[in-house]
């Protein structure tokens, strides 16, 4: 007959081995549940990346039309004035004004270009982290299932030795 603690020994091994798995299990849950969130944050990061430059696009659009209705009016006044406008100091306002708008427009450009860099590094960032959580669940399981058949191995280590010290093999 088996002493208690023989049979509890060989229970403990047994629950410990599960548990050991399950912790494992539940680790690789965790981290791939963290992958998945690092890749939806990497999407919704390329789509703000794409968004920047479709707001860029229309705001430097919206822009070259405001420079280029300020231009028309500026023609307007200094023809209404009787001024020949293809010369002298109203040459240089129009062409002030039209360098001006196009700085302004490569500007507003250049800014929506930077925000969606921003966007697309951040998703980069996102895409290597989800990677890595991927990889750590991965690592979790194997670590879960060598500590399960660690536990297992000690405690059937243990039960043999209490078996053999009731047998009178070992004393």
């Amino acid at each position: 007959m088996c002493s208690p603690s023989i049979f509890f020994s060989a229970l403990g091994a047994v629950v410990s081995f599960a548990g050991a798995r399950a912790q494992g299990k539940a680790e690789q849950q965790r981290y791939d549940y963290q992958a998945k969130v690092d890749a939806n944050n990497k999407k919704v990061s390329e789509w703000k990346a794409q968004d920047a430059i479709a707001r860029g696009d229309i705001k430097e659009k919206q822009h070259r039309l405001k420079v280029s209705q300020l231009k028309g009016r500026q023609n307007a006044v200094i023809s209404a004035g009787g001024i020949e406008v293809a010369d002298g100091s109203a040459l240089d306002i129009l062409a002030d004004t039209a360098w001006m708008g196009e700085l302004d427009a490569l500007t507003i450009r250049s800014n929506s270009e930077r925000e969606a860099y921003d966007y697309r590094v951040q998703a980069s960032n996102q895409g290597a982290q989800s990677q890595l959580n991927t990889m750590a669940g991965q690592n979790a399981a194997t670590a879960g299932n060598y500590n399960a058949m660690t536990s297992l191995l000690s405690g059937a280590g243990s039960v043999a030795d209490k078996w053999y010290t009731k047998k009178g093999y070992v004393t």
